[in-house]
Parts: C-alpha cells; sequence; structure tokens
C-alpha cells in the first residue's frame, strides 16, 4: 500500500468507516444492465480497483484478485463500512437508486481525487453506452504502471521533518449521537456564482472563504467554555498540483487552519484573513514536501519495520485519535469535475461526503452547480444550519436533501 494508506486500517471506529463516497445525479434513471456494462470495462482500464486487502505479518498489502464488482441498489447508509478482514471483499462499490450512481471506495485503495477518476470513466463509459455516442476522452489516460505509482515513495526525501501546526488541542464538537455509529448526510446544492462572488471580493478563494464560514457557524453554536480553544479545520490537499504525479492512489497532504474566538477579534474579515494566511503557508512547496516525508516515516523507520502488525495497529489507532484532538472539523474539497461536452447534458450535479466520528463538510463542483455535503454523527444540525443561512444570505438559493438517519426508515437512501 502507499504510505499514508497504512493508518486506514487502524483508524476505522464508529462512524469513522474510512469510506468516502462520490455520486452522479442524472437527469435521467439509471439503467443497472448498462451501468454493469461500464462497470466491468471500467474496471479493465483501472486494474488497481481489482484489488483486496491482506494482513501480512508487518504490513498490509494489496493483492490482485479476478473478483468482478456487481452494481446493486442502494441498500446502506452512505459511506458504510466496506473492508472484511476475511479479505476477500473488493475496496470499492457502485450502487444506483433512481437518477443517482454511488461509488464508495475505501481509503486505503485511493483518495477523493483517484476516485473520481474512476467515476468519471465509469459515467462517460454509462453515458455513452445509454446514448449511443462515441466514448470522449476525459482527460485522464494514466497507465496502469501510473495508476499504480506510490507517489509517496517516490517524493519522499527523508530529511525534512513535519513543524506542528502550532495550535495544541483544538475545541472539540459535542453532543448527542445517533445510536449504533449512526451518520447522517446533509447536502446543500447550489449556485456557486453567487458565493465565487462574495468570496472575490475578499480577494479569498472559494476553499478559504467556505472554510470561514464554517468556522464561524461553529462558534456561534458551541458552548462558551469551548472557546478557550481555538477552532480548527483539517483541509486535504491533493499532491498532484505541486508534485506530478498520475497516481489513482492516495496522494494527497492534511492541512491544519485555525482561529482563536477566545483572544482575536472574531469578525469574519479576520477569520478569512487567517484562514487564508494558514492555506498559503501551508501550500509551500516545502511545506507540503515536510508532509510526504511525515507520511512515510513509519514505512522507512528501520526499526518499525521489524514491528508486528497487531502492534503497529495499536501504535497508529493512538496516534490517530492524538491527531483527531487537534481539530474541531474537515473541509474537503476537490475542486471543479469537469466533464467531456457532448456528456454534460445528461448529468445533474456531483457530490462527494465521507464516513467520521466528527464534523466532515466535502465540497466539489460541477459546472455552475456547487455541492456541499456535510457527514456528521450528531443529532443536532445546527451549524449545518448556520453555514448554509450565511451562504442563503448572499442570495444564493439552495436544494438541501439528507440521508435518513439510521433508525429511520430507507436506511440511508437519499
Amino acid at each position: 500500500m502507499d504510505n499514508v494508506a497504512l493508518i486506514f486500517p487502524a483508524a476505522v471506529g464508529g462512524s469513522d468507516t474510512q469510506v468516502f463516497r462520490i455520486s452522479c445525479e442524472l437527469y435521467e434513471p439509471v439503467d443497472p444492465a448498462v451501468l454493469q456494462t461500464a462497470l466491468e470495462q471500467t474496471v479493465e482500464a483501472f486494474p488497481l480497483y481489482r484489488s483486496v486487502l491482506k494482513r501480512g505479518l508487518f504490513w498490509y498489502y494489496l493483492e490482485s484478485t479476478d473478483r468482478m464488482p456487481r452494481v446493486h441498489k442502494e441498500d446502506k447508509r452512505p459511506c458504510a463500512a466496506i473492508y472484511r478482514q476475511s479479505g476477500k471483499n473488493l475496496l470499492f462499490d457502485v450502487s444506483w437508486f433512481h437518477n443517482r450512481v454511488n461509488l464508495e471506495v475505501y481509503h486505503v485503495l485511493s483518495d477523493g481525487t483517484g476516485a473520481l477518476y474512476f467515476l468519471q470513466t465509469l459515467m462517460a463509459k454509462y453515458l455513452s453506452l445509454t446514448h449511443q455516442l462515441p466514448e470522449p476522452a476525459i482527460g485522464y489516460d494514466a497507465s496502469a504502471m501510473q495508476m499504480r505509482d506510490d507517489s509517496f515513495r517516490k517524493y519522499y526525501t527523508g530529511t525534512r521533518r513535519l513543524k506542528g501546526s502550532g495550535y495544541g488541542p483544538a475545541c472539540r464538537l459535542s453532543g448527542r449521537r445517533y445510536p449504533e455509529n449512526g451518520m447522517r448526510v446533509i447536502t446543500g446544492l447550489t449556485d456557486i456564482r453567487p458565493v465565487l462572488e462574495a468570496a472575490h471580493s475578499f480577494h479569498a478563494t472559494l476553499t478559504a472563504y467556505l472554510c470561514a464560514c464554517l468556522m464561524n457557524a461553529i462558534s456561534e453554536t458551541v458552548p462558551v467554555r469551548m472557546k478557550k480553544r481555538p477552532v480548527v479545520l483539517s483541509v486535504p490537499v491533493n499532491l498532484r498540483g505541486h508534485f506530478p504525479s498520475e497516481s489513482a492512489r492516495n496522494f494527497f497532504s492534511v492541512l491544519l487552519i485555525g482561529y482563536d474566538y477566545g483572544k482575536c477579534g472574531g469578525s469574519f474579515e479576520d477569520v478569512l484573513k487567517k484562514v487564508g494566511t494558514d492555506l498559503k503557508g501551508g501550500l509551500v512547496r516545502e511545506n507540503l514536501s515536510r508532509g510526504i516525508d511525515a507520511y512515510s516515516a513509519v514505512e522507512h523507520n528501520v526499526f518499525a519495520r521489524a514491528v508486528p502488525l497487531y502492534l503497529k495497529d495499536l501504535g497508529l489507532k493512538a496516534a490517530y485519535h492524538f491527531a483527531m484532538r487537534l481539530e474541531t472539523a474537515g473541509v474537503s474539497n476537490i475542486g471543479l469535475v469537469s466533464m467531456p461536452q457532448e456528456l454534460a447534458p445528461y448529468i445533474r450535479s456531483f457530490d462527494i461526503c465521507s464516513g467520521t466520528n466528527n464534523l466532515q463538510a466535502c465540497v466539489c463542483s460541477f459546472q455552475n452547480r456547487l455541492s456541499i455535503s456535510f457527514s456528521s454523527p450528531f443529532v443536532s444540525a445546527e451549524i449545518q444550519r448556520r453555514f448554509f443561512r450565511a451562504l442563503a444570505d448572499l442570495g444564493a438559493e439552495i436544494e438541501i436533501t439528507a440521508s435518513p438517519a439510521d433508525d429511520e426508515e430507507d436506511g440511508g437512501k437519499r
């Protein structure tokens, strides 16, 4: 496995399944038989996806399999666990419901960008077959070797050390949770233009603007006693834009950006300025390279190599839970999803969400439609309400959908 994937099996727990979902909503009902044909063609182009996870004495590893995935009607809540210790099942799942196609991926296999390559290919093949069109190129034509490339190993230098975020323990969310590790996904779909205009009016990026909106929503919601600690967001960064790579596996880093409402003024402009500064500093190539070295340290440590896997799992689980104390929530933006012009009229939107034990916002856009999905195990949706209200105040009309909680009927259908 790639270096960053080593922690995911150890990090699974509760509603944090280390599974994420990318969905494509069409203007027409899905034909399951055609989708199955398109899936079989897609996995031939992505041999990495025909892998199972095995436990060795010292490491987990991926092993190729001749198993063929089967599409099915959605029958579980979003981001339900995929991996089973029997090691006989594939690490991704494709389902459909009405006019939606869902790709769910265990993070061991790939990150959001790598999975998006797969879904774009799947939808291009599906729509071409459905409407009897020549299959257009989607702009990703990496070889099987390039797809399997472990870019963490490629860019590991072994000379840099990752500095701490400087924030210390973060403000943590609390409240009544759904029973039996349940989780709800709330998605807002809106026109991206008024939000972009608002961000640009502050000379900020879309990601920075949304992070500042979420920070303020959290600060307005949490008890006063919790404001003694900073609100800190974890923001994954796609490293392919900074280090040449065509890998379909994991290749990302995580930035921690924060604001201390207890010590600072708390005006939106101040929060946004601090967020922009943190993001800009974190995206410096030298700092990203330190992150690569930090993720790769365990695999390259001669003493860690000799430690049995069950002890590694305990150590990595402890490290993961310690890291979670340093963040309040997460924001992941996979950016603009592009599709060939001849296929775009059949597609309404894309969205992404992730399993979590905390609060996780996932963002993407297609054409002028901006999708923001919140995953949360907490029953209260006050933070999400305040966040979407801030966007509505810009003049954005927001269409809200939600997955039923696990104690409601239809168990996860959207």
